[in-house]
């Protein structure tokens, strides 16, 4: 029998593997017994499981999912950004990134150049984001949008 050809180098995970991804982004520290019982595998199936998906590179780390409110940054803001193409922009585009207001932070295509995800106590701090922003690039416009509410992240 011939393998298909992995296209794009996507690595073909089988149904065991989506529920135990699924269960791990909900709750990354769920115990390997744990995920076990949900998907019908004993604790050291799973762990050799898991640890072949790091070494693929499907899971790539763990992270702390932070109450940004709890920590006094209670207003969430998507800035869309427009930048001059000139000697600042590259290194701009990445210092803003850096800032540590940034939550998320994607290079677009479109009339954007950056959109990023902000999590700001108040808008005198958003201001102050976008203030810092403007001195990394040349600046063409800026749209802020602040969110209502989240219904996912």
């Amino acid at each position: 029998m011939i393998k298909p050809a992995i296209p794009n180098g996507v690595v073909p995970l089988d149904e065991t593997d989506h529920k135990i991804l699924a269960l791990l982004q909900r709750d990354a520290r769920l115990t390997n017994a744990a995920i076990g019982e949900q998907v019908g595998l004993t604790a050291s199936s799973v762990f050799e499981r898991v640890k072949k998906l790091e070494r693929r590179g499907v899971v790539h780390g763990y992270t702390a999912r932070l109450n940004h409110a709890a920590l006094g940054q209670k207003i969430t803001a998507f800035v869309r950004l427009s930048a001059a193409y000139d000697e600042k922009h590259d290194t701009g585009m990445h210092a803003i990134a850096a800032e540590p207001e940034v939550i998320d932070a994607h290079t677009v295509a479109g009339e954007d150049c950056l959109i990023v995800k902000v999590k700001v106590r108040d808008t005198d701090h958003l201001h102050d984001f976008l203030l810092r922003a403007k001195a990394h690039v040349t600046l063409l416009r800026a749209v802020t949008m602040i969110s209502m509410a989240t219904l996912k992240e």
